[in-house]
C-alpha cells in the first residue's frame, strides 16, 4: 500500500513540473497511516514529511463512533494488537509513539472544531514558515523528556519523563534504565552470560538459579545454528530478565523487572540530590504513567501530568480520580516532538535578516539617516 501511495506522490510531482515549474508546489495529505513502518517509510524518503496523530478521550471517541464498549475493546484489539506481526498488522499505539505532531480533538457541540482547526493552521503555518513562533512551554518539557528517554537501555520500550515546578520550571529529569551502577539490559548478552559468569554484569540469582541457568543454555544452544548466527549477523543476543523469569513462573507483573521507570527515576533524583519543591507542579512523560508511578505523582501532589502514548492500564480511573485531595489533571500532549520540533522551530535564517531581506528595508539604515537629516538641522 505504500508503495502504490509513493507511486502517486511521484506522479503529482512529475505533473507539477511537466505544466508549470514556477507553480506552487502541491502539499499531499495521507489519510491514514496505521503501521508505524508506513510512518517510517515516508520519512526515509521524504525531508518534509510529517507525521500526525491525533488523540480524544475513550468516551469522546466511544460516541464519535458510535459502537458500544464491548465494540470498542475488539475494535482495539485490532488496532493495539498484542502478536508479533509488526509489519502487516494495525499498530495504532507504534504509530502514536512515532509521531511528529500531536494534535487533542475535544469533545464539541455543532461539530465546530475550533480548537483542532486552530492546531492545525498552526503547524501548517511553521511547515510552510519555520521558527514563526516559538515553542510553548509545554513543547520544550515534552521535548526535553523525548530527548531523555533514548539514554534508556530497555529492551522493549525507551520511556522519558520530567518533573517541574508550577511555572514550567524543571526540578529533574528521569528516564527507564538499571539503578546506577548496575549493567543495562541492552549491553547485557546470552553468549557471555554462558561464556564468562560475569558477576559485575548478571546477578546473583541470575547465576546460581538452576533453572534460569537452563533456560539461558537452552537459548545459547538455538544461537549456535548455523542459519541464526548468519541472521544475527554477529549482533548482541540481549535478553529481558522480566520475559524469562514471567515466562518460567507464569506470574504477570511489574515487580521483576530490573528497571525503574522513568517517572519513578526522575522523582527518585529530586530526593537524592537534595530536591526541590514539587508540589504542585507537573509531570510530563513519554508514555502515560503506571499504576505504581501514579500512585507516587500523586502522592508528590504533581497537579498536571502530561503524556504522549496512552498507558494500557487502570491508573486513571482508578487511582488518578479517587480520594478527598485535587486530583492530578491527565492532559494529552499537544505539539511538535523530536526531529519535527527542530524542524518547525529553528528559522533557516535569523528573522530580522529574512524580513529585511524580503521587503528590502534596512531599519538600522533608516535610523542612520533620520540622525543625519537632524544632526543636519541643527547646525
Amino acid at each position: 500500500m505504500v508503495e502504490r501511495i509513493n507511486d502517486i506522490v511521484k506522479m503529482i510531482n512529475r505533473l507539477e513540473e511537466l505544466e508549470n515549474e514556477d507553480k506552487e508546489r502541491t502539499r499531499i495529505c495521507i489519510d491514514a497511516l496505521r503501521n508505524s513502518f508506513e510512518i517510517q517509510y515516508f520519512r526515509d524518503r521524504y525531508r518534509a514529511f510529517y507525521s500526525f496523530a491525533i488523540n480524544t478521550e475513550d468516551e469522546y471517541r466511544q460516541n464519535r463512533l458510535g459502537l458500544n464498549r464491548k465494540e470498542l475493546i475488539s475494535l482495539d484489539k485490532i488496532e493495539y494488537p498484542d502478536n508479533n506481526d509488526i509489519f502487516y498488522h494495525q499498530n495504532i499505539s507504534a504509530c502514536l509513539e512515532n509521531s511528529d505532531v500531536y494534535l487533542y480533538n475535544p469533545n464539541v457541540e455543532n461539530h465546530k472544531y475550533y480548537e483542532l482547526t486552530e492546531q492545525i493552521v498552526k503547524y501548517i503555518s511553521l511547515i510552510l514558515q519555520p521558527g514563526l513562533i516559538t515553542p510553548t512551554h509545554v513543547e520544550r518539557c515534552m521535548q526535553l523528556a523525548f530527548n531523555a528517554k533514548y539514554n534508556s537501555g530497555c529492551l522493549s520500550r525507551q520511556v522519558g519523563a520530567v518533573v517541574t515546578g508550577e511555572d514550567f520550571s524543571i526540578r529533574s529529569v528521569g528516564w527507564n534504565d538499571v539503578p546506577k551502577g548496575q549493567v543495562s539490559c541492552n549491553l547485557r548478552c546470552v553468549e557471555d552470560y554462558c561464556k564468562n559468569k560475569d558477576e559485575e554484569t548478571f546477578s546473583e540469582y541470575e547465576l546460581e538459579d538452576e533453572y534460569f541457568s537452563e533456560i539461558m543454555n537452552e537459548i545459547n544452544q538455538s544461537l549456535k545454528e548455523k542459519d541464526i548466527q548468519e541472521k544475527k549477523a554477529g549482533k548482541c543476543f540481549s535478553y529481558c530478565f522480566k520475559d524469562i523469569y514471567t515466562g518460567w513462573t507464569g506470574e504477570k507483573n511489574q515487580v521483576h523487572t530490573r528497571a525503574l521507570h522513568a517517572e519513578e527515576n526522575a522523582f527518585l533524583q529530586i530526593a537524592k540530590y537534595g530536591g526541590a519543591k514539587i508540589q504542585g507542579g507537573k509531570l510530563f512523560t513519554t508514555a502515560s504513567p503506571c499504576e505504581l508511578c501514579s500512585k507516587k505523582a500523586y502522592q508528590l501532589g504533581i497537579k498536571e501530568i502530561y503524556y504522549i502514548d496512552p498507558y494500557p492500564g487502570i491508573s486513571r480511573k482508578h487511582i488518578l480520580s479517587f480520594g478527598k485531595s485535587e486530583n492530578p489533571k491527565m492532559i494529552f500532549f499537544q505539539g511538535a516532538i523530536g526531529n519535527a520540533y527542530i524542524s518547525l522551530y529553528a528559522p533557516r535564517m535569523p528573522y530580522k535578516d529574512e524580513i529585511s531581506l524580503v521587503t528590502g528595508i534596512k531599519t538600522k539604515n533608516i535610523a542612520k539617516n533620520i540622525k543625519e537629516k537632524y544632526d543636519k538641522s541643527f547646525k
